[in-house]
């Protein structure tokens, strides 16, 4: 090739690649564009793609979160949800040993298409053991709670302290949440159990967990379900620091539902907290003030034994241990130097009184500590039962005062004795003394006669107090002696009767000399019949009635000496009108009394049909 036709050669090159610098470009953007775009597209619709997905694993996050937060959720209906909420966090606060618990309901809080709020509030005194078990279980809790107020309180100084404790627990129902009655599920137990009883058998478990290990809960024991197969259950009792008790058949037994996140959690986790003790106030420089304790006089029967045991209280151990010894005391007295526990059997011979002794009491390493105490024995007989004598049955007369005086004896102090009525069917009105044993009363005129009862009580003032008893039966009745009148006094065959008529009953006695009047609560013997009056002896004394009146308008005229029995206490006749004994008539020395009788104070007029002689 000459170098011409190569000039030609190079000269066309260099042009050719002049235009594709100048043309390559735009046919390269012509070329290219559409892929270039198709590429972009495609970076833009993977990043919507991947933000699409992130959103919907956002919504299904979401949606899992709410259908959780759904079945650890209240009822949706609020007052449900408040009785079941208030229920659980009660019987949680007894299971972890709270005192003087009073919980009650807080304040209520709904927004429709979202939840329901409830709280509860809780006031208590337990220990810091019992609050970190409390907030454990808590917190393990599988509900949609929380706790949104928490105060302590505490004085003590050293160890567990007790201390009160005020906390709110607030709950929420979540919209959509099913309704049901019972917060978590709940059944029976079809036979009782002891303490240390590992099976037991539920009547339904179908609600439960269907695969162990899950909490369960009878009363305040919690125990752990470790295997179970058509009721029958294997369980870990007094689980979660409760204890195990008795439970008895057909005993309420609850799930307790533990949170995913929580089921490997531990009490263990609160040691440390508990071991701080961050709510013990640090001790104030302790001073210390020993006195004897526990030794106290005392009294016992001949042949009983002393038995008390002396310890000093506010010592400082840390210088010393006690030691005790007897300073002065009786024969057979002794005490252990080290316990100090006192002993005497005292002698079945011994005499009553007053017995003392003294406990000395001193410290090792301590010559500085000395202290006594004297104490007594007081050697007394056996305090026997008083004696009640009350009569069987009295008469009580409608509309008139009734006064009966029962009598007691006692190996102690009379005046000391006390009676009373025993029981409730006492009628109404009747009193007794405590002091004397007086009975009063006066049935109103509206009073129903019958048979009444009562049973009076007396006790004594002794160590320990005796006491006696004895029934009485009160024969209620209306007034006969007001309707009964002396009638007549007549001579048959030379013989004196005496005529009584009652005008109630219509019904006529005659009596002679020596024969007995019993009518309501007069029981007398007739021992003088005159024409113009008729004279009787009782209890009391003896009277004088005359003609034409009734037997209330008898006149005492001369006492009956005192005695020491009142008396009030005379039993009662059980006649239930006038009548008469058969005793054969006999003379009395008693006409005088009738002399005394002035002459105008005779009704010699005839009563009711019946002569007046």
């Amino acid at each position: 090739m000459d170098e011409k036709q190569r000039t030609k050669i190079l000269g066309g090159a260099l042009a050719a690649v002049l235009m594709f610098g100048f043309i390559g470009p735009a046919v390269w953007k012509s070329v290219m564009a559409p892929v270039t775009d198709a590429e972009q597209k495609l970076n833009a619709a993977n990043r919507n793609f991947d933000a699409e997905k992130e959103r919907e694993d956002e919504l299904l996050f979401a949606r899992q979160n709410i259908e959780d937060a759904q079945l650890a959720s209240l009822p949706p209906n609020v007052n449900d949800a408040q009785r079941l909420y208030q229920e659980w966090i009660t019987n949680l606060a007894l299971q972890c040993r709270f005192g003087r618990l009073d919980v009650k309901r807080g304040r209520q809080q709904s927004l429709p298409g979202s939840y329901n709020s409830v709280t509860v509030e809780v006031t208590g005194e337990t220990t810091l053991e019992g609050l970190g078990r409390f907030l454990d279980l808590f917190d393990k809790a599988d509900l949609v709670h929380r706790i949104d107020h928490l105060s302590i309180e505490s004085t003590g100084s050293q160890g567990n302290p007790q201390m009160e404790v005020t906390l709110t627990a607030n709950g929420l129902s979540v919209d959509g949440t099913p309704a049901r009655l019972e917060l978590f599920a709940r059944s029976s137990i079809t036979e009782a159990v002891s303490a240390d009883a590992t099976q037991l058998v539920v009547s339904n478990s179908d609600a439960f967990p269907k695969k162990p290990p899950f909490l369960a809960r009878i009363g305040t024991e919690m125990l752990r379900v470790t295997s179970s197969a058509d009721g029958n259950w294997t369980v870990e009792r007094g689980v979660e620091g409760s204890k195990a008790v008795a439970h008895a058949a057909e005993a309420v037994i609850q799930h307790f539902p533990v949170a995913w996140k929580r089921r490997d959690d531990s009490f263990e986790q609160y040691a440390s907290l508990l071991a701080a003790s961050p709510f013990v106030k640090p001790a104030a420089p302790r001073t210390y003030s020993p006195k004897i304790a526990a030794v106290a006089d005392t009294t016992i029967a001949p042949g009983d034994e002393v038995s008390m045991t002396a310890r000093i209280d506010d010592l400082n151990t840390a210088i010393g241990e006690p030691a005790f010894a007897l300073e002065t005391g009786v024969e057979g007295m002794a005490i252990d130097p080290v316990s100090g526990e006192i002993k005497w059997k005292s002698p079945e011979d011994v005499a009553p009184g007053e017995y003392k002794a003294t406990v000395l009491a001193t410290q090792k390493n301590n010559d500085q500590l000395s202290l006594s105490k004297e104490f007594t024995v007081t050697i007394k007989l056996p305090n026997e039962s008083p004696s009640l004598k009350v009569p069987s049955e009295a008469v009580v007369v409608i509309n008139r005062e009734f006064i009966l005086t029962v009598v007691a004896e006692d190996d102690g102090p009379a005046d000391k004795l006390s009676f009373a009525f025993e029981g409730d069917a006492v009628p109404e009105g009747l009193a007794i003394d405590a002091t004397s044993g007086t009975m009063k009363w006066q049935p109103p005129v509206t009073f129903t006669p019958g048979d009444y009862t009562v049973q009076v009580k007396v006790t004594d003032s002794g160590d320990p107090a005796k006491s006696a008893s004895e029934s009485l039966t009160l024969k209620v009745k209306d007034d006969s002696a007001v309707m009964t009148y002396l009638t007549g006094a007549v001579s048959k065959d030379g013989v004196m009767e005496a005529w009584f008529y009652n005008r109630g009953t219509n019904k006529h006695d005659k009596l002679h000399v020596g024969q007995r009047l019993k009518i309501d609560e007069m029981d007398t013997e007739i021992v003088e019949i005159d024409k113009r009056a008729v004279c009787f002896r009782d209890e009391k004394g003896l009277w004088i009635l005359a003609l034409g009146k009734n037997l209330r308008e008898r006149e005492l005229v001369e006492a009956a000496p005192t005695t020491d029995v009142a008396a009030e206490a005379v039993a009662p006749s059980t006649n239930t009108g006038a009548g008469y004994d058969d005793d054969p008539p006999k003379k009395s020395d008693n006409a005088e009394a009738y002399r005394r009788l002035p002459p105008d104070a005779v009704d010699a007029r005839a009563s009711e049909g019946s002569p007046a002689t």
